[in-house]
């Protein structure tokens, strides 16, 4: 049986159509392949940003107790703040050499210590502890041998910047030192002097105000 033949013009296209449909599958193959290794050369780079960096927690304490603040760390090379937030949680912080300043928000005066050449390695995670010594005060309001219940200003001697007030008997820290005291009474707007108090650091102490 005889297979009929194709005509030249056939013939023609199909030997046409045959390479150009391959080498537009091949082109669309090489896109793929393409945006595949741009993808995982994205991913590659992300992941070794990531290993290059370690966390850096600054655990703040009162007197040894756990206690709350903030906590700035710069480059110790110089440059912006790497970080400016609460203490007491890690940090994401690339490799490197750093100063931080910590602030005691627990305490009314809001006192700060320091601490530099900070080393952080890539894929650390390091911790350091700051402590602070300060006095724990309970202050007795009187009027004559009689409990009040009253607010306590403090300042340093000389000082025209008084502290927040603090309540007759709830305890609050700040740091050791001398401070002059006002009264004022919950129920007058007219603070009175009350001489001054030796706060000790590091100590519990509960003082008596008479006014």
């Amino acid at each position: 049986m005889n297979t009929p033949s194709l005509g030249s013009s056939e013939a023609a296209a199909l030997a046409e159509e045959g390479p150009s449909k391959g080498t537009g599958t091949m082109r669309r193959m090489t896109r793929i392949a393409g945006s595949l290794a741009l993808l995982l050369a994205a991913l590659a780079g992300a992941a070794g940003a990531q290993d290059a960096q370690g966390t850096l927690d600054v655990r703040l304490s009162a007197n040894g107790e756990p206690a709350a603040g903030t906590v700035t760390i710069f480059p110790s090379a110089g440059g912006p703040a790497a970080y400016d937030g609460p203490a007491n949680a890690p940090a994401a912080l690339p490799h490197g050499v750093y100063d931080v300043k910590a602030t005691l928000t627990d305490a009314i005066d809001h006192p700060t210590r320091s601490r530099g050449g900070i080393e952080l390695t890539a894929g650390d995670d390091r911790t350091i502890h700051i402590d602070f010594q300060v006095g724990r005060v309970t202050l007795l309001c009187r009027k004559n041998g009689t409990a009040l219940d009253a607010e306590i200003s403090l300042r340093r001697p000389g000082s025209s910047t008084w502290l927040p007030a603090v309540h007759c008997g709830v305890p609050f820290l700040v740091s050791g030192g001398t401070y002059e005291a006002d009264i004022t009474p919950l129920d007058s707007t007219t603070g009175t002097p009350a001489g001054t108090l030796q706060i000790m650091a590091g100590t519990t102490q509960r003082l008596a105000l008479d006014l």
